[in-house]
């Protein structure tokens, strides 16, 4: 996508439909690049989110973990039963309620994170290079104020 040839954020008559879907065509420009950063490692993106959240906590409960990214729950227990096989985590039963399974990542699975973290960094790097220093700022600045308001109101989940 290239920046140049979208139509500005603000749309021109103020309706907040239109400003929203504007922000989301800038917001998949910038996460286009992260899909990039995935192209040479054995993770597709999703399974790169996967772990990146794992990381997140020492130990993560499986129904929380999906909660938290919105991943189908048969998709997410195949990623984590490739996950295991590759010995990036280890799972378990948790202690407060037996019926529910928890996952940690292993030295290996960290050490996976950290390469997905500065591939993902990298790209975000290069990505928001495209804009003059002082409009980089203003740019994160927004997006920490939206990300912020949205925490807000999902608390933490992916989906309303």
């Amino acid at each position: 996508m290239n920046i140049a040839q979208e139509p500005a954020v603000r749309s021109r008559d103020g309706d907040l439909v239109g400003d929203a879907r504007a922000l989301g065509r800038m917001y998949r420009f910038l996460v286009d690049s992260l899909r990039l950063s995935w192209e040479d490692t054995p993770y597709s993106v999703t399974e790169g989110w996967v772990i990146a959240e794992l990381a997140q906590r020492d130990v993560t409960e499986v129904m929380e973990l999906r909660r938290r990214i919105g991943i189908d729950p048969g998709y997410l227990s195949r990623v984590l039963a490739r996950f295991q096989a590759d010995r990036l985590i280890t799972r378990d039963r948790s202690p407060e309620n037996r019926r529910f399974q928890t996952v940690r990542l292993t030295r290996r699975g960290r050490a996976a994170c950290e390469v997905i973290e500065d591939r993902m960094a990298e790209a975000l790097r290069v990505r928001l290079s495209a804009f003059p220093e002082s409009d980089r700022r203003r740019v994160v600045e927004a997006m920490t104020s939206i990300s912020g308001a949205v925490e807000r109101v999902l608390g933490g989940r992916c989906a309303l």
